[in-house]
């Protein structure tokens, strides 16, 4: 049901997903967007559920110490950041508290490892190495057809031009003008339905774009990590943050070092990343990944090194529970198994393989929490796994997201 109503909330809690939590004088909770713990604000109940409420400010009486000023002129219409009114500092504490909330709240862990380490991002601002923008609606004008491009604001629907966004890296922002008006682009402004625009840079600066999916015929990107070079496809997936990547990539070698494995296996592996940071002591060493580009690409890389990797080239669900997959050939005693999931975390199909196979550790990493707490619970059911460490890595600030790293061993 929805209402309006004026009301004074106290905020106590930033919620997963950015929003503060207060309650109200009924003592029913409610979730404000764009406030700070320590707010006093009047807010408008805008919705009511049977378990919760949600609200938005009208006004801030009493502003929260953690507040700061937004530098985007869109913050709060914008969908894409969430945390552009907190100080940095007061970001970090709240994804963290989110973390071991919803480890405890989802997956159900009594006890846990406390995050041993929590990364903060070199830069707040500044940072992306890669954007996507949406066209607008094109406009025809005496040199033909023009498109704008942007974001879309909360609502999921209405559409707004960006001349620059302030997450990404400034030779990206540099890079908008000149590919709207590139011949490229004149092309896409004709199309009734014009593509979205993507736009990246590599770690050595060198800056490429493409509109709707990328051309097969285009180059491999050069990108380097931790002084190790892969090859990637212009619309492959690579973190965006590589600094934190970095960061990453040094405590998944320094927790993997020691362990008692001689197999890895990669899955969900990209261009390769963990296997190239993590895989030269290992004897044996598979990769699975359904994006063939990318499986191409990392096979490109693995011969430059001169490290034999098999290549599963097909979906975890697919190969992880066959008879003759990865897991069947592993000896799963001696086996490390990687996971780096989309935002969805694993398919159910992979997570019962895991069961019915169980490699002796797991290193997850995720880039969604909830989902990473849900996938914990299952394998962590029946004390079949146990959690060792967790890390916390803040990749998107700003953002509502966040990037975590958990190690499982086998009981």
């Amino acid at each position: 049901m929805t209402m309006s109503q004026y009301e004074q909330v106290y905020i106590t809690d930033i919620a997963y997903g950015g929003d503060g939590v207060g309650r109200l004088a009924d003592g029913n909770v409610v979730f404000v967007p764009y406030t700070a713990m320590g707010d006093l604000v009047e807010i408008m109940v805008t919705e009511r559920k049977k378990l919760f409420c949600r609200g938005v400010i009208n006004e801030i009486i009493e502003p929260s110490a953690d507040r700061t000023t937004p530098k985007c002129r869109y913050y709060g219409n914008c969908g894409g950041c969430a945390y552009q009114h907190l100080n940095y500092e007061a970001e970090i504490d709240a994804k963290t508290k989110q973390f071991n909330d919803l480890i405890r709240r989802i997956g159900k862990f009594e006890s846990f490892p406390e995050p041993e380490l929590i990364f903060p991002s070199p830069l707040e601002y500044g940072y992306r190495n890669k954007i996507r923008l949406e066209p607008g609606e094109r406009k025809l004008e005496a040199t033909g057809y023009f498109v704008p491009y942007g974001y879309y604001m909360r609502d999921n629907t209405t559409f707004f031009m960006v001349r620059s966004c302030p997450l990404a890296q400034e030779s990206l922002n540099a890079l908008l003008p000149r590919a709207i008006r590139s011949d490229w682009g004149k092309q896409n402004a004709k199309r009734k339905k014009p593509y979205t625009l993507t736009l990246r840079v590599t770690t050595d600066g060198e800056t490429s774009y493409y509109f709707g999916q990328a051309p097969a015929n285009m180059t491999w990107l050069r990108e380097r990590l931790l002084d190790v070079e892969y090859r990637v496809p212009v619309g492959g997936f690579w973190q965006v943050n590589p600094p934190v990547a970095e960061r990453l990539l040094e405590t998944a070698k320094a927790w993997t070092a020691d362990l008692p494995a001689s197999e890895l296996i990669d899955v969900y592996g990209g261009a390769g990343t963990f296997t190239m940071q993590i895989g030269q002591r290992f004897a044996k060493r598979a990769l699975v990944e359904s994006d063939i580009p990318a499986v191409e690409a990392a096979d490109f890389t693995f011969q430059e090194a001169a490290m034999p990797v098999t290549l599963w080239k097909g979906t975890a669900d697919e190969f992880l529970p066959a008879d003759d997959g990865p897991l069947a050939e592993a000896n799963l005693s001696e086996t490390l198994l990687v996971l780096d999931p989309p935002r969805s975390g694993c398919q159910p199909s992979v997570l019962q393989a895991l069961i019915d196979r169980p490699p002796k550790f797991i290193l997850y990493v995720s880039c969604n929490v909830a989902t990473l707490a849900r996938d914990l619970k299952i394998l962590c059911d029946h004390n079949l796994y146990k959690p060792t460490r967790s890390a916390i890595f803040d990749m998107f600030p700003k953002t509502a997201h966040f990037e975590s790293m958990t190690l499982l061993e086998l009981q």
